[in-house]
């Protein structure tokens, strides 16, 4: 997903056509995330995400490898809370901007038991915090309130 977001940055291209090159450049990847799915003809898919370029960019690779099955993609971004209640409505069919089950806590308790949780897809991703060089702290404790 880095590398996608990073030439979209740099080449200016819009993230989903670099997804797409990028599915079409890894024929290897997506030949084994497809193992076993049987082609279909124009049934609609329905990815709900969060406008972040990091889902964006995971939406529409997995848009692409769908499509390449014979899938008609639509990727409707969305707030985060908008995400988990569509998923659970039923007016979204699937979404990888879960970020479960810490991050997005307070969505996933909500409706948990209204979708089916698959696992994870970015293995060994992490959030952390970042703060400009001037400052002069270690961590988040040393971060002090505002007087």
């Amino acid at each position: 997903m880095e590398g996608i977001m990073l030439e979209s940055t740099e080449t200016g291209t819009d993230i989903a056509k670099v997804a797409k090159k990028w599915v079409e450049e890894h024929p290897d990847a997506v030949s084994k995330w497809t193992k076993g799915v049987e082609d279909v003809n124009g049934v609609g898919i329905e990815l709900v995400s969060t406008p972040w370029d990091s889902e964006r960019a995971s939406a529409n690779v997995v848009a692409e490898v769908l499509r390449s099955k014979g899938f008609e993609v639509t990727i409707t971004p969305v707030d985060v809370a908008i995400v988990f209640k569509a998923i659970a409505e039923g007016d979204g069919d699937a979404t990888l901007a879960a970020w479960m089950p810490v991050t997005h806590k307070e969505f996933y308790d909500k409706y948990t038991d209204q979708f089916e949780d698959l696992g994870e897809n970015l293995k060994g991703a992490k959030i952390g915090l970042a703060v400009p060089k001037y400052m002069d702290i270690d961590s988040i404790e040393d971060l002090k309130p505002a007087e």
